[in-house]
């Protein structure tokens, strides 16, 4: 999917709940009873999906925290991104 690197990601409807699942994030879509639980990478995506980053921004974020160039991790950010989208948990962006 295609999306334009200059748009802020998110915020999270407000049917979205996050949670704590030991220690794990867990997102909840109480519009469609969907449950979702992240693991620590998808966890640091999510917590910059806040209306503040843009998709650069999220990498560029990612990937000094990672000790690794942008390029690297733009695939598997995207895709994780994609899926937020598809499975509800993040408006288009």
């Amino acid at each position: 999917m295609t999306h334009a690197t200059a748009s802020r990601v998110g915020p999270p409807p407000p049917h979205v709940i996050e949670t704590d699942v030991q220690g794990d994030i867990g997102l909840y879509d109480a519009r469609h009873e969907r449950v979702l639980v992240l693991n620590r990478t998808a966890s640091d995506v999510w917590l910059l999906c806040d209306g503040l980053h843009t998709l650069d921004e999220i990498i560029d974020l990612l990937a000094r925290a990672y000790g690794t160039k942008p390029s690297a991790i733009r695939s598997d950010v995207e895709t994780t991104l994609d899926r937020f989208l598809t499975e509800g948990f993040l408006p288009q962006w």
